[in-house]
């Protein structure tokens, strides 16, 4: 169609405005984490890492884009209505990872009732993500939600599309042994590499930030 343009420094922001308004949506409507890992010893272990994060372009944004189109060279800023671009990324950016994970005592004994340790990982994986998006009128469609048409690599329901690094920082809580409270922050960066778009692709560098409160449980985990 004659469009090969870039568009720098888009914002987004998830599904959740608020605090509060974890009370008044779906559980599941917000992100929302999994892990499963294992400790080699007190200090270091690994684990996968799944965020089910959401992007949602922030419409009447300004920014600056540079390229042509429709054959016509542009480089200036643009007001980004829902008709000259949006993305929603509602069923999610989805990040699976592996992570290293490194803990170590403040308080207590590690993995005791009562204790607080420091944690932090970093690790690399594959982005899920389900993209949709509408480019000057233009809204791309990826099919139903059928088993048939759940995933493939630039098409499908989810694509098998992009990479993702981050690392996080924060702290574990022992509630009653051997169950915790986790608090961190996450920052990672993504890129996918072709996401369908109308009668094209798009490419899209990710910068995301996260705060995450996570419930779980230690199997056998005994401090010498």
């Amino acid at each position: 169609m004659g469009n090969d343009f870039t568009i720098h420094d888009v914002q987004g922001q998830d599904e959740l405005q608020q605090l509060g308004d974890i009370f008044t949506t779906s559980l599941f409507g917000p992100q929302y984490n999994f892990r499963i890992g294992r400790f080699i010893n007190d200090s270091f272990g690994v684990e996968l890492n799944f965020d089910h994060t959401k992007y949602t372009t922030i419409v009447g944004q300004t920014a600056n884009v540079t390229g042509g189109i429709g054959g016509t060279p542009v480089n200036g800023p643009y007001q980004l209505t829902n008709t000259f671009f949006s993305e929603v990324l509602h069923n999610g950016a989805n990040h699976l990872m592996i992570n290293g994970v490194y803990r170590s005592p403040l308080v207590g004994k590690l993995n005791e009732t009562s204790s607080l340790a420091f944690i932090g990982k970093a690790g690399a994986g594959v982005m899920l993500p389900h993209t949709t998006d509408t480019i000057l009128g233009n809204t791309n469609n990826v099919g139903d939600k059928t088993f048939s048409n759940s995933f493939g690599l630039t098409n499908g329901w989810w694509q098998l599309n992009g990479w993702t690094a981050g690392a996080e920082l924060g702290f574990r809580y022992v509630v009653w042994k051997p169950v915790y409270l986790e608090l961190t922050d996450k920052v990672a960066y993504s890129y996918f590499g072709d996401l369908p778009a109308y009668q094209g692709t798009l490419q899209q560098s990710l910068w995301m930030n996260e705060i995450i409160l996570s419930v779980g449980f230690t199997y056998d985990g005994t401090s010498k």
